[in-house]
């Protein structure tokens, strides 16, 4: 099976839009470190909110599932009203709907009902703030529910923990299952006439149930290094940020301007050196953690999944620094 980073290596290798710049590398690095030190990054965004179920819930891991299949395409023009939901944003507007639907009777985490979901249903269950304002690809986020719903209820007795069962306590095995059994989840392209992947949703719904579990139970992966980072549209503004990665000026001048389509080559260069540039930094981080035998840290501290987290949040936080730099708009079902 080829994994997103043996994608991501080739695409960096080849890029002509965007470089992958070394003092960047160590800059990030040095930061991340620091970080670690001082405790500052932490397992996920679990337990610190009341949006997402902890470990304890029972139905934490359908609810992972629901949410992961409809975790894509938050993002909004300059100067439009984004999708809120109570008061919230992105993937925490998406959390704070499910919530509420939940707590309005809604049964969202169980197959049976969101197989045979219906626009309209979903509609109300994502519903803004703003009346006149709702999620974008609102009918592809239906389809999705069906064609999931369906494989859990044919497949897998209705619940992603067969999923989970099946792939034996490995990332990886369970990164092939949801490749192969939810093609809505099957993030692939062409990149000069070779096979690339990048599994953003599937790879993060892996780190979503290591995270809520603290890597126990339905979390336990002997493999999670093996995961990379996301590759969204927001992380590479970070990236960028710390002078990790460097746009062309022909490609920053077209992200001002254009909206990508997904697939082409210039969206791949972006996600893929993200990838690769993170893979970097894993190791430089670990290089750094090795060399300072009093830090009280170890390997194991840190990994691509949670220096992703680091570089999520820390872009959400630093919003207004970073919005001036243009970041690569795709309608697309796979982030």
């Amino acid at each position: 099976m080829l994994l997103p980073a043996e994608s991501a290596k080739l695409i960096a290798d080849n890029s002509k839009y965007v470089t992958i710049k070394s003092e960047g590398i160590l800059k990030l690095s040095e930061e991340i470190f620091q970080n670690l030190k001082s405790g500052n990054i932490n397992d996920f965004v679990y337990g610190d909110d009341d949006l997402h179920p902890t470990s304890k819930d029972e139905t934490a891991v359908d609810w992972i599932f629901v949410i992961d299949t409809l975790n894509f395409c938050f993002w909004s023009l300059k100067n439009t009203k984004k999708w809120t939901v109570k008061g919230y944003t992105g993937y925490y507007a998406l959390t704070a709907a499910v919530r509420r639907a939940i707590q309005e009777g809604y049964d969202i985490t169980n197959p049976k009902f969101y197989a045979s979901i219906t626009e309209d249903q979903l509609k109300q269950i994502l519903r803004s703030d703003d009346d006149d304002n709702q999620v974008p690809l609102l009918s592809t986020r239906v389809k999705c529910l069906h064609e999931v719903g369906k494989v859990l209820l044919e497949k897998y007795d209705g619940t992603f923990k067969k999923c989970i069962e099946s792939a034996n306590k490995s990332a990886i095995s369970l990164l092939n299952i949801i490749v192969q059994d939810f093609p809505c989840f099957r993030d692939e392209a062409m990149f000069d006439n070779q096979k690339v992947v990048f599994y953003k949703r599937a790879q993060i719904l892996i780190s979503d149930l290591w995270s809520c579990y603290d890597g126990k139970s339905w979390g336990d992966f002997h493999d999670i290094e093996k995961l990379t980072m996301f590759a969204d549209y927001r992380v590479p503004q970070a990236l960028v940020h710390f002078g990790v990665m460097e746009y062309s000026r022909e490609l920053s001048e077209k992200l001002e301007r254009e909206i990508l389509q997904n697939g082409c080559r210039e969206e791949m260069e972006i996600r893929g050196c993200s990838i690769h540039a993170i893979e970097i930094v894993n190791e430089s981080v670990k290089k750094l953690i090795s060399n300072d035998v009093n830090c009280g840290l170890k390997d194991d501290s840190i990994n691509s999944a949670l220096i992703d987290y680091f570089l999520w949040l820390y872009r959400r936080k630093y919003a207004d620094e970073l919005q001036n730099i243009p970041f690569h708009k795709v309608y697309c079902q796979y982030y």
